[in-house]
C-alpha cells in the first residue's frame, strides 16, 4: 500500500495497493503504517516518498486523428467536387467539315447569281483574285458566260491559276464563253497579245464601251462581268468624274441582265468615294487576314441586297488546287 498525504480528517490516504508479486525486484516495499500512529521517520520535505509504476505510452488520442484525417476527407470532396462537373459537361460540337467554294453562293443568297454590283473587298493578299477565279471557274462550270478585266496581273496568270483550280480557260475561249479583256499590258507600256485589251485603261469611255460592246455578244444570257481591281482606276480619276461614271457603268450593265463584280481595297479609298461605292452594292463581301497567321484569312457578308447584313463571319483557306475552302 502507497501512503499519500493527510486528508481533512488527519488520516493518510491510501493511494493503491499494487501486488507484492508484480513489483520489480529492486524496488524496495514501502513500510506499512497504522492509522492514527505517527511515522518513525519521514523524508526532509515531510511527504511520504511514493513510488509510481513506470507510465505505460498511450495512443494518440482520437481526437487528434481525426484532425489529421480531416484534411484528407477534404481532398476527397474537393475532387469529388472536380469531378462532377466533368460528368455533367455537354458534348462538344464536331466540327464542321471543310466546304469548297460553292459556300460562297450560299452565303451571299443569290446576289451572285443575279443582275446586279458586287463588291469584293479586302488588302492586298486576303485573296481577292483568287476569289475572281475561283468564282469564275464555277460560273463557266455552270454555263454562265464569263467577261474578265485583268487590271492587276497579266492575263497568262490568270489561265495559269485557272488550270490549277481545275479548269482549262482555253476550251471556253474557243467557244466564246469566256472573254479576257486585257487592261494591263497598256499599264506596263507593253504590247498586249489579246484581242481584247484596253489602250486607255484609265479612260472610263473606253472602259464602258468595251465592256458593253463584249457584254452584247451574250445577249439574253446571264453574263457575268469581272473587274480585278479598280485601286488604279480610282487614283487616276478625279473622285466626282469617277463616281459619275462608275454609276452610269454599273446601270448599263444591271439593265443588260449582267452581274458586276469588282475587287477593290476601300480603306484606301478616300470616304467620300468609297461611301458611294458601298452604298451603291447590292453586296458587299469583307476579305481578311491574320498578320499572325498567314493561312487563316475570313470572309464577312457586310451587306446583302443593299442592306447591312448580320451574318457571321466564315474562316476560310487558300488551297493551291482548291482556291478558297472554308474551314
Amino acid at each position: 500500500m502507497v501512503i499519500g498525504q493527510k486528508d481533512e480528517d488527519g488520516q493518510w490516504e491510501e493511494q493503491g495497493r499494487p501486488s507484492s508479486s508484480k513489483q520489480p525486484p529492486t524496488i524496495p516495499s514501502t513500510p506499512a503504517i497504522k492509522p492514527g500512529s505517527t511515522p518513525t521517520s519521514l523524508p526532509p520535505t515531510g511527504k511520504a516518498t511514493v513510488t509510481q509504476p513506470t507510465p505505460t505510452p498511450q495512443v494518440t488520442p482520437t481526437p487528434i486523428q481525426q484532425k489529421r484525417d480531416q484534411p484528407v476527407e477534404k481532398s476527397q470532396d474537393k475532387a469529388t467536387k472536380v469531378d462532377k462537373p466533368s460528368k455533367e459537361a455537354q458534348p462538344q460540337k464536331p466540327t464542321r467539315p471543310p466546304q469548297s467554294f460553292d459556300h460562297v453562293f450560299e452565303l451571299t443568297q443569290g446576289n451572285l447569281e443575279s443582275p446586279g454590283f458586287v463588291i469584293i473587298n479586302g488588302p492586298p493578299g486576303a485573296g481577292k483574285t483568287t476569289f475572281c477565279s475561283g468564282l469564275t471557274v464555277n460560273y463557266l462550270k455552270r454555263g454562265d458566260p464569263c467577261l474578265y478585266v485583268t487590271y492587276d496581273q497579266a492575263p497568262s496568270t490568270l489561265r495559269e491559276q485557272m488550270k490549277k483550280l481545275g479548269s482549262d480557260p482555253s476550251q471556253y475561249e474557243s467557244q466564246y464563253r469566256f472573254i479576257i479583256v486585257d487592261g494591263y499590258a497598256s499599264q506596263s507600256d507593253s504590247f498586249s497579245m489579246e484581242a481584247n485589251y484596253l489602250d486607255q485603261p484609265f479612260n472610263f469611255e473606253n472602259i464602258q464601251e468595251t465592256l458593253v460592246r463584249n457584254s452584247q455578244v451574250f445577249m439574253g444570257e446571264k453574263i457575268r462581268v469581272i473587274f480585278d481591281s479598280i485601286d488604279k482606276l480610282a487614283t487616276k480619276v478625279p473622285q466626282k468624274d469617277f463616281v459619275k461614271s462608275f454609276t452610269e457603268l454599273a446601270g448599263k450593265l444591271k439593265d443588260s441582265g449582267a452581274t458586276l463584280i469588282i475587287t477593290v481595297d476601300m480603306s484606301e479609298l478616300p470616304k467620300d468615294l468609297a461611301g458611294p461605292l458601298n452604298d451603291m452594292a447590292d453586296c458587299v463581301a469583307d476579305l481578311s487576314k491574320d498578320a499572325s497567321d498567314p493561312n487563316e484569312r475570313e470572309l464577312k457578308i457586310q451587306r446583302l441586297n443593299q442592306k447591312s447584313a448580320k451574318i457571321d463571319a466564315e474562316t476560310f483557306e487558300i488551297d493551291a488546287g482548291k482556291g478558297l475552302v472554308f474551314v
